[in-house]
């Protein structure tokens, strides 16, 4: 494929039609180089619409294939790499297409470098929890976040089924498990999706700022300080749970987090001990009440 090939590729994907003489004036080309262009590109399987006669040009119609990316042998094996990982992460919104893209992929390659992404495929692998839950609904959450279509969840609670709208501002994936977070008359919340047991797309959209706007916004929330005496093993254990834990032992914390983040210390059990805040430690004292009261 010639450059001014991918060029004019580029042109097109912007959305709109072009009439061949501005297709020339871009790429320095004749009109009647550009008319046969479009022609070798049909040919090429580009699905481009030609519309004849005054107001006509050349637009790319809807599904249309991508111009290839030319890449350096390590980026084409990181790419690669990305793909292969992609797999592993259980629902994404797109479906059967992870399973097939590295695939394909690696079979455009040519055969030197595919062979040798064969050969690392043996050595560089993905392990972790293979028991993580199905969240089925990926596909459609997926679907209202990139429309702004409001939606009805029926949401699996500790206290029960609920039923409620949400505007779905975005999604997230942490520790392999999917989130969606949702506006409603609540603020900003998260749901596990493989909690949520039906869901209905509702034709009634919402505007708002994007989901990384609205999380800063919540992490100006007024906090608590939040005090913990850690041994190293307690560290270790709640790495995931508090930032910079290394080198920390204070966080300033939302006062609404506190109920969550107390059943969070409690995988380190006694290595780690609450300082502050009180109502922090009357917590924890709760939850060792309970499981005392369970073993007694």
């Amino acid at each position: 494929m010639k450059k001014r090939h991918l060029q004019l590729i580029r042109l097109l994907n912007h959305g709109r039609r072009f009439t061949a003489e501005e297709l020339a004036q871009e790429t320095g080309a004749s009109i009647r180089t550009i008319q046969r262009d479009m022609l070798s590109l049909e040919e090429l399987g580009y699905p481009i619409w030609s519309v004849p006669g005054t107001g006509g040009g050349y637009e790319m119609l809807p599904n249309r294939l991508l111009p290839p990316l030319h890449l350096r042998e390590q980026e084409a094996v990181a790419l690669y790499l990305t793909l292969k990982w992609m797999e592993h992460i259980p629902d994404v919104p797109f479906g059967d297409i992870r399973s097939t893209l590295s695939n394909w992929y690696v079979n455009e390659l040519p055969h030197d470098l595919a062979e040798k992404i064969r050969r690392l495929e043996q050595n560089i692998l993905w392990l972790g929890n293979k028991q993580i839950p199905k969240a089925p609904f990926t596909k459609e959450i997926y679907q209202a976040v990139e429309r702004r279509n409001k939606m009805k969840m029926t949401y699996r609670t500790t206290n029960g089924q609920r039923t409620f709208t949400v505007a779905p501002v975005g999604m997230a994936l942490l520790d392999m498990k999917w989130y969606v977070f949702g506006l409603s008359e609540l603020g900003l919340r998260q749901y596990r999706i493989d909690r949520i047991e039906a869901i209905k797309l509702l034709d009634e959209t919402f505007e708002c700022e994007d989901l990384v706007t609205l999380l800063q916004a919540s992490d100006e929330r007024v906090g608590v300080t939040v005090q913990l005496e850690l041994t190293s093993l307690g560290r270790r254990l709640l790495e995931d749970v508090l930032p910079d834990i290394e080198d920390k032992n204070e966080w300033d914390v939302p006062e609404e987090e506190l109920p969550f983040l107390s059943r969070q210390l409690l995988k380190a059990g006694a290595e780690v001990e609450v300082k502050a805040p009180r109502v922090l430690r009357e917590m924890m004292k709760e939850h060792v009440e309970r499981l005392v009261a369970l073993y007694v």
